[in-house]
């Protein structure tokens, strides 16, 4: 017996399949099945029923996973205590975020890394997908992204915690005929030249105006490029709210205006981080999220 494979029953328990169970612990199905058939024999007991259905516990099952629980619980609790007796914090952080609050996230980990020089940091920027396909594959510790209550439950082997509520909003230059909106109509963006970060969400977003005449100039995943284009007024930008308050490129700049969408487009989303429930946090990265939250606090930044 070993420790994963008590990982391996919490799992098959929690999610009631043996398929759903290898996909979220990220071990191929047949090394999934053999494990749990080696402890059996090694105990002598049938842990699950397994049937076309799914697989549920037995009665000496039910037992043991929730011995399996307690048992990871306090491992769990061992290694906080273990990582309490010394001054300095060490270990690895991988971050992948959304572009809006990169500052932030840097200027974290600098004051981290200036307390505590052993810790090694990366950190890196992309698009949504992209960042819940790094967290599940264990490319990534953490991930900073836009969700909705549709990723809470289809990931349900990562836990989601939300820093911030937003929503879309377009961008324009002050010159443009649009700056002297309160609110922006579907009908207002006919013909309007667009630029937009390629992100799924936004993308989602998109689909609500499929029936007007739309002209996508280009997408991007450079944020710098959405700054220049706006305050070119090459085209207008439709993104979210929170990334114009904390993005530095576009925060600082004077040059366009951010308005609200009319109803029915005002619709909110969640900005927040995530991580792989089977993986659990290091010392340093519960460190650095307790960090987030009390900068994100003291910010005055809301949705």
């Amino acid at each position: 017996m070993n420790i994963e494979q008590l990982k391996y029953m919490v799992e098959i328990a929690r999610t009631g399949s043996l398929k759903e169970a290898a996909e979220n612990l990220h071990i191929t199905l047949p090394a999934l099945s053999q494990s749990i058939k080696n402890l059996e024999k090694e105990l002598n007991i049938s842990i699950f029923h397994r049937s076309r259905r799914g697989s549920v516990p037995t009665e000496e099952g039910h037992k043991l996973v929730e011995k399996a629980n307690s048992v990871l619980q306090k491992l769990q609790e061992f290694m906080e205590e273990a990582e309490a007796y010394t001054n300095t914090m060490n270990g690895e952080m991988k971050i992948a975020t959304y572009p809006g609050p990169m500052e932030i996230l840097v200027n974290l980990i600098s004051d981290i890394k200036r307390e505590y020089p052993n810790i090694k940091a990366s950190i890196y920027e992309n698009s949504t997908e992209h960042i819940i396909e790094k967290v599940l594959e264990g490319e990534v510790d953490v991930g900073f992204i836009t969700y909705t209550e549709k990723e809470e439950k289809k990931y349900r082997n990562l836990v989601f915690k939300k820093l911030l509520d937003g929503h879309m909003v377009v961008a324009v230059n002050k010159n443009s005929p649009l700056a002297q909106n309160k609110l922006i109509t579907a009908e207002m963006l006919i013909d309007q030249p667009i630029v937009l970060y390629n992100d799924v969400y936004i993308n989602e977003f998109m689909k609500g105006f499929s029936s007007l005449p739309f002209d996508i100039l280009f997408t991007t995943n450079n944020v710098d490029t959405i700054r220049h284009t706006l305050e070119n007024n090459t085209a207008i930008n439709i993104g979210f709210d929170y990334a114009f308050k904390t993005d530095a490129g576009l925060s600082r700049s004077d040059k366009y205006v951010v308005i609200n969408f009319a109803s029915p487009h005002y619709k909110t989303y969640s900005f927040g981080y995530f991580y792989n429930a089977n993986n659990g946090l290091s010392r340093i990265l519960r460190e650095f999220l307790k960090r987030i939250h009390r900068t994100i606090k003291d910010s005055g930044v809301h949705g």
